[in-house]
């Protein structure tokens, strides 16, 4: 999908309108007109600037935009999916490269996060659980450093009503991994 759809798409969400309502556009320009009135730019990163990079090259990038544009935030929107930008051209390369890869991006973010004081967000899918399953640290990305190294995790899971299951509840699930000082944290529900 185009970055420019996304984007188009992202900005519907955030108005807080169904997307299929064009009459709330006057909700939508107005917070245009408020993102355009931030200080600093927004960049957005193409895909294509990633496609057959390695991971190495892929931080080297992200790191040198934080340096030129003095952001103070990064987004990574999905983590898997950068990595298997990089994988693409190697039809040859194995879950297990995968999970290295993933690693290793990981630890360079990390590295850019305390080296330029930067706040880095990413958003990493869960395994597939059952719908009754709580989401716990174990079901998130190939790694466990991606939970080890984050500061904060934030997990959202919708799961379907026991007693009307034609509609979903919403579950927010936080771990503060810096102040429990313990390496088997669990993901409390909130």
């Amino acid at each position: 999908m185009p970055e420019e759809k996304i984007l188009k798409w992202m900005l519907v969400q955030y108005a807080g309108v169904p997307l299929y309502r064009v009459e709330y556009s006057s909700a939508i320009d107005m917070w245009l007109d408020k993102f355009e009135r931030t200080k600093g730019p927004l960049t957005i990163m193409k895909t294509t600037e990633f496609r057959e990079k390695s991971i190495n090259q892929i931080a080297a990038a992200i790191r040198s935009q934080v340096i030129n544009s003095g952001c103070q935030h990064v987004v990574i929107d999905n983590l898997q999916f950068l990595v298997n930008q990089s994988t693409m051209s190697d039809e040859q390369s194995s879950s297990m490269e995968r999970f290295h890869m993933q690693d290793r991006f990981v630890g360079h973010m990390r590295a850019l996060a305390t080296q330029y004081g930067v706040h880095v967000t990413m958003v990493v899918h869960p395994r597939k659980t059952d719908t009754d399953t709580d989401l716990d640290i174990q079901h998130f990305g190939g790694s466990a450093r991606v939970t080890q190294e984050a500061d904060n995790v934030l997990a959202i899971q919708r799961r379907r009503d026991d007693r009307d299951r034609g509609k979903f509840r919403k579950f927010l699930y936080v771990s503060a991994t810096f102040l429990t000082m313990l390496s088997d944290v669990s993901i409390s529900k909130i």
